[in-house]
């Protein structure tokens, strides 16, 4: 700009100049020649006003000029900057170079040549290819030649689990592994993958709390192994470690498989990117996803309160290292405390109460219920239950409300309302589940606020790509409306049914799952529908006989989880026993050896007890299934030949 200024100082005189000398000449022209010039239109630029064809020409002269300077500048301005830039590489070229003299390259088999240090590498080399200096030395070539040896092609490591599953299982219980088992049968080729938070591969639950504590095997907390009531060995996980895949190995494996990825936990899913996030910050997508995390045994507040030396003293059963953890209390303490009178708490109280018989063992069971499962049987069936637990040696402290659990002098101390205080060794907290739906925040998943768990359709989905079964799924029940069930057969019927739907079956939950309890190898009942205490009840009972023990029945099945040869099972036409039947036990009589409690609602059987009574589950079936009101129940317990010697 500053040129061009200059020269528009030095040309504007003259443009003017030439101008006005222009200009007179015309005039005088025309004044000595009396006529005017023929004037020739001309384009004007647009800030001339017409008729100035003078302004014109200076305009295109300082235009010229510009372009002209313009030019003039950029030249020299590259021509300096092409000047510096060579001076810099020559004052680099002439630096002298640090020679690592040449080593012989020995290379052990298998490996490659260790890359040149950094240090030896010319500087040139670290300049564009246009710019750099040739390297003429023989030494500086001998240094460079390492830096030319292709690096060891180092194979990438194997992902410890794979970051894809078509099926995705959430959860390493009954239900999720009776969903994998579903879904290979309809899809032979289908990848699998399970994560669970436990170590443990899945295992089935009801031998914790029941056969596992009747065992004379001194190494069954290792091998977790059992006798069966009908004394077949069998272990408590469903299949050994080599029925499955490795995680690692899922993708690749050929026909596909079943993987378990064991101490991981999902803590997030993103329902619309398909894909959870597991503890560790780890994702992994999938197609197609089942939510089978159970629950988490629920705890006294008084207990959560009262601080850590009740918190370690205390056990809230679950899995296989509560089981682990109580047998090795049991060995070493006193006396044992367990609150709850449910089915949990009534099992390990016999179990314990069994045990206690050849050691110096105290076993105290608390609940505020007047009897032992107050909240399922009838008050004259619990009453006799009580009284059986209480022969296995079980000190049983009835309509016991806790007030305070505190620490003292070594032991626990357990305060109740009515100002009774019982002091014990170690706790066991048998009073509840909590479904397990951590996951419901994250994936936007509706909770049930009656029952809880998750709610979903006839066909146990939440969403469209999303299935929930076992104890966190809350479905519809087309009898008896909407229901959550905690047992180990609704887990298997759903987490079954999950499955053939995950792979396309659309099929509705109509099954009536059964539970059971085992009071020890003598005493047990199975049971279906809603079974509710609160509910109007008539009993029929009959005596027992020696084959009318859970004993008996699993030696006729074959099989020690009854609900895996009845769950097949149906009953299209039940026939009434032929042989004549004497008249109904009444209920006021200690002795229930056997027999069928219906609960009734509204008239119609909405649940059924079978007290002693075994394989019979599919006739109770069909008579919930079929909701009709009967005028004589006598008449209907024929139909379970319970008058049968």
């Amino acid at each position: 700009m500053w040129t061009c200024k200059n020269l528009w100082k030095k040309f504007a005189p003259l443009a003017r100049a030439s101008s006005t000398l222009c200009l007179q000449n015309a005039r005088g022209a025309v004044l000595n020649n009396e006529r005017r010039l023929t004037l020739v239109p001309q384009a004007h630029m647009s800030s001339g006003a017409p008729g100035s064809g003078g302004d014109n020409n200076l305009y295109y002269l300082l235009f010229g000029a510009t372009c002209v300077g313009g030019g003039f500048y950029a030249y020299r301005t590259i021509k300096e900057d092409k000047e510096r830039y060579q001076e810099r590489i020559d004052e680099i070229a002439s630096r002298p170079n640090k020679v690592v003299p040449a080593q012989p390259i020995t290379e052990a088999p298998g490996e490659q040549a260790a890359e040149t240090p950094e240090e030896s590498t010319p500087i040139a080399e670290c300049l564009p290819a246009e710019t750099a200096a040739p390297q003429t030395t023989t030494e500086t070539e001998s240094a460079a030649e390492p830096a030319t040896v292709a690096p060891a092609e180092v194979p990438a490591p194997t992902p410890e689990f794979p970051s894809h599953a078509p099926y995705l299982l959430i959860g390493g219980g009954t239900a999720s592994f009776a969903a994998a088992r579903s879904i290979r049968a309809r899809d032979p080729g289908a990848r699998v993958l399970i994560i669970t938070d436990e170590p443990d591969l899945p295992y089935m639950r009801p031998p914790l709390s029941k056969e596992l504590w009747f065992s004379d095997d001194p190494s069954v907390v290792d091998t977790l192994r059992f006798k069966q009531w009908n004394g077949k060995e069998r272990s408590i996980y469903f299949q050994p470690p080599s029925f499955y895949v490795s995680p690692q190995d899922l993708e690749k494996v050929e026909n596909g498989g079943v993987a378990v990825l064991t101490g991981k936990k999902v803590v997030h899913m993103d329902v619309r990117g398909n894909k959870v996030t597991l503890s560790d910050n780890t994702e992994i997508s999938y197609d197609k996803c089942l939510i089978a995390t159970g629950g988490v045994p629920r705890n006294l507040q008084v207990i959560e309160r009262a601080g850590e030396e009740v918190t370690k003293r205390t056990t809230l059963f679950r899995k296989v290292e509560d089981f682990k953890s109580l047998d090795k209390v049991s060995r070493d303490t006193k006396s044992i405390t367990i609150i709850g009178g449910g089915f949990l708490g009534s099992e390990l109280a016999c179990a314990l109460g069994r045990r206690s018989a050849d050691s110096d063992l105290e076993v105290v069971q608390m609940f505020p219920e007047k009897g032992n499962m107050g909240k399922v049987l009838p008050e004259y069936l619990s009453n006799w239950t009580t009284a059986k637990v209480k022969s296995e040696g079980v000190k049983v402290i009835t309509e016991a409300l806790v007030k305070g659990v505190t620490y003292k002098d070594g032991r626990v101390e357990i305060k109740l309302k009515d100002g009774r205080v019982v002091k014990t060794d170690h706790i066991v907290a048998a009073v509840g589940l909590d479904p397990s739906v951590e996951l419901a925040k994250s994936a936007g998943l509706e909770v049930d606020s009656d029952f809880g768990g998750f709610r979903v359709n006839a066909e146990l989905q939440a969403r469209s790509n999303i299935w929930v079964a076992g104890d966190a799924a809350c479905f519809y029940d087309i009898r008896l409306g909407r229901r959550r069930v905690e047992h180990h057969d609704h887990a298997v019927v759903s987490g079954r049914l999950a499955g053939e739907n995950m792979t396309g079956a659309n099929k509705p939950y109509w099954h009536q799952s059964m539970f059971w309890s085992d009071l020890g190898p003598d005493v047990g009942y199975e049971a279906i529908g809603i079974v509710d205490s609160s509910l109007p009840t008539v009993g029929v009972f009959a005596k027992a006989t020696a084959k009318d023990t859970p004993k008996a029945a699993t030696e006729k099945s074959g099989t020690g989880i009854r609900s895996e040869s009845e769950t097949e099972g149906t009953a299209s036409s039940p026939v009434a026993s032929s042989t004549p039947e004497p008249p109904p036990v009444s209920q006021q009589k200690d002795d229930y050896g056997k027999g069928v409690i219906f609960y009734l609602r509204d008239k119609v059987v909405v649940g059924i007890i079978l007290w002693n009574v075994f394989n019979r589950m599919p006739v109770a079936r069909k008579i919930i299934k079929d909701g009709e009101e009967h005028a004589d129940l006598n008449e209907v317990a024929k139909l379970f030949n319970i008058h049968e010697d």
